[in-house]
């Protein structure tokens, strides 16, 4: 492709009018924005910004789009715009044509981006099409094996969304819940939802006597607080709710817990003396 004055590339516009290609690009930001950082988010946006009198073609060096960005005093460097550029490809949110000089070498880039309902388009060259169409539809490029991997994420993606925090179940708890605290409470708290709830208070009671020793010294005492609540909501002599009834228990039983230790430590200092 022949570097040209800009006008030369509107035809590679997919857009009939400046809405079309805002509401294209409003759509493929709440689609892929997550995949870019907040740096590749303002090359992203600047790149829109130069592409908006063509309708999404944009004609321009990357360094003047860099530094464009400084001057709207939110600079970012050269490579964080070229990392943009290669997700935004793979993404398949616009196409990237190099262009040479009538007298040779290369000139600058021509970005053409792709209508957000559109399939993605193979990159277009200057070479000739394959005499067999069929094969040629057939055989993806790199970069459409890799958009239409990310386009089967996103829609994971969307899938996941549908799933509330309180639908997962107690095998969804982060590390930092011990097993053997899981293993305890999850024949009657199921949820991971719950269980963190639980195990929050637990950790609460525990910050607030200032042990020297790691929670999961105290685990032990943590778990047989936990059945004890449930044997007293059995009973029906929890008058509040259970969780609350939980910490004041496991507060409880860390305090005698703490004072233990504590004479022991002496005794134990008070023999050597």
């Amino acid at each position: 492709m022949l570097a040209g004055h800009i006008t030369h590339f509107a035809s590679l516009s997919p857009f009939k009018t400046v809405k079309e290609f805002n509401d294209s690009t409003k759509k493929a930001l709440d689609l892929h924005g997550d995949h870019f950082t907040k740096g590749e988010h303002i090359a992203l946006l600047k790149l829109i910004q130069f592409s908006v009198k063509l309708r999404g073609v944009a004609y321009a060096k990357i360094s003047t789009l860099v530094q464009s960005t400084h001057n709207d005093n939110n600079g970012i460097s050269r490579s964080t715009f070229e990392r943009m550029l290669q997700k935004g490809k793979t993404l398949g949110l616009f196409t990237i044509h190099g262009t040479t000089r009538k007298k040779g070498g290369d000139s600058h880039n021509v970005y053409v981006f792709t209508r957000s309902d559109a399939p993605i388009q193979q990159k277009l060259t200057d070479r000739k099409t394959s005499e067999n169409p069929i094969t040629q539809s057939h055989s993806p490029t790199k970069t459409q094996r890799e958009a239409l991997s990310f386009k089967a994420i996103n829609k994971k993606e969307k899938d996941l969304r549908t799933h509330t925090i309180d639908s997962l179940d107690y095998t969804y708890v982060p590390f930092h819940v011990p097993t053997a605290f899981i293993k305890a409470v999850k024949p009657f708290f199921n949820r991971a939802k719950e269980i963190c709830t639980i195990w929050d208070r637990a950790s609460m009671a525990y910050r607030s006597q200032k042990f020297d020793q790691p929670i999961t010294d105290v685990l032990p005492v943590i778990i047989q607080a936990f059945k004890q609540t449930v044997y007293r909501y059995k009973q029906n002599r929890i008058k509040t709710s259970f969780v609350p009834y939980f910490y004041a228990v496991v507060l409880g039983a860390l305090v005698a817990e703490k004072r233990k230790i504590s004479r022991e430590e002496n005794t134990v200092w008070g023999w050597l003396g």
